[in-house]
């Protein structure tokens, strides 16, 4: 049986685009499932559908007329909302019946916002390729937390030419080669997540290497707001059985509208899963704004530090560490499973070392004394006399974890 591949795109704009894309691909053995996300306002079909925009429209439980009179008005958002909404119903049938083996779309803004939002519905491995003309700028909004492959198509995807046909021909053989690959084996074994950023990569990298040994597999997420994220995802997913969150710093950002904010759900799915939580205050010392102009007005008297282009550091003064524990405590308190703290007593991270404007274990000591103070009893707090980027601290707390997870 032919793996099918599907093709969603606005094919009354991207019409003999969508088509190119579509013979490519039935060319090298698989079946092309197109779904259109048009409101056929714009161009004729060159091809019919397997779904056409009736049926997207549909399953979205509206109407070409709604569509139609949308259109009239403006709203063009609304309509992103129904095409999207359709396709991803259709698009999460086809997966639950074995139908879909990978998924493509093409587009300018519009068309990137369609696709990769059905593209986020769609569960981690499934092979998920977007050409767009956005894809050179900051594309977080657009991939969030899941593996979409972003392809800068260079040129409008306006009409066949040596440069379009370029970029379509490599945007077929990508999603082609991500779907012949098949997928990953996997391991059968627990998985671990740690958090991470900058600084206490190699007290991580230390605590994966003891968890390993000790018949644990363990994935390592980047504490830059969308790696908290689809940590507490996967937990939510099921995919992850036990966390060190070594760098919570996604939960500062949070509270301060920092670049690495998480969301309100950062810190919440372990305890509602009940799996074991080992919670240090890695990087909490301080907070990231991408620009001078993103600083509150309550830090513009701060000293910043210029950690690299787009990255500008504040630390975390006593105020702001109590604020930062209480939330922390209330989250913790919420656990339904077992949960501890582990705290480095020399420093939180890298910068206190290389910046004396972030020595501050004032501040450090503001917060594990309001930890204590909030937390409900019963829960184990650690202290520890090292720095969070030694990796003795790495040893100590993947010990930790690991009689957490035994006991549990």
């Amino acid at each position: 049986m032919k793996k099918s591949i599907v093709l969603a795109a606005t094919l009354d704009t991207k019409g003999p685009e969508s088509l190119y894309i579509k013979k490519l691909i039935e060319k090298k053995g698989y079946r092309v499932i197109s779904i259109d996300m048009g409101t056929g306002a714009r161009g004729e079909l060159l091809y019919p559908p397997e779904y056409p925009r009736e049926e997207v429209v549909k399953a979205a439980g509206s109407s070409m007329e709604e569509i139609d009179s949308l259109g009239k008005t403006g709203q063009e958002n609304r309509i992103i909302d129904i095409m999207s909404e359709g396709t991803i119903k259709i698009c999460q049938e086809l997966y639950d019946s074995g139908n879909i083996h990978g998924i493509i779309s093409l587009g300018g803004t519009m068309g990137t916002s369609f696709g990769t939002r059905v593209m986020r519905a769609l569960p981690f491995g499934l092979p998920k390729v977007m050409l767009s003309t956005i894809a050179s700028g900051d594309v977080r909004g657009y991939v969030g937390t899941k593996d979409i492959v972003m392809l800068p198509s260079i040129a409008d995807i306006a009409g066949l030419n040596r440069i379009t046909e370029t970029t379509l021909t490599q945007a077929a053989g990508t999603i082609v080669g991500m779907v012949s690959m098949g997928e990953a084996k996997g391991s059968k074994r627990p998985l671990i997540g740690i958090t991470t950023l900058g600084g206490t990569t190699a007290c991580a990298l230390q605590a994966k290497k003891q968890l390993e040994a000790k018949g644990y597999e363990v994935v390592i997420f980047h504490a830059n707001g969308m790696g908290g994220r689809a940590m507490e995802e996967m937990i939510d997913q099921g995919l992850i059985q036990g966390v060190f969150d070594l760098s919570p710093n996604e939960v500062v950002d949070h509270i301060y509208q920092g670049w690495g904010d998480a969301g309100p759900m950062r810190l919440v799915e372990a305890g509602k899963k009940g799996i074991p939580l080992l919670l240090a205050p890695g990087n909490i010392d301080h907070i990231m704004y991408s620009s001078l102009e993103n600083i509150p007005e309550r830090f513009k008297h701060q000293y910043v530090h210029v950690h690299g282009p787009g990255i500008n550091v504040l630390r975390t003064k006593k105020n702001e560490m109590i604020e930062v524990a209480k939330f922390m405590a209330e989250k913790m308190n919420k656990a339904t499973g077992k949960v501890a703290i582990i705290f480095p007593s020399k420093g939180l991270s890298v910068l206190d070392r290389v910046d004396k404007e972030f020595d501050d274990l004032g501040a450090n000591y503001a917060w594990l004394d309001t930890m204590k103070q909030y937390l409900k009893p019963g829960i184990e707090v650690r202290e520890v006399d090292v720095h969070v980027t030694d990796t003795s601290f790495g040893d100590v707390g993947a010990e930790m974890l690991y009689k957490m997870l035994e006991g549990s």
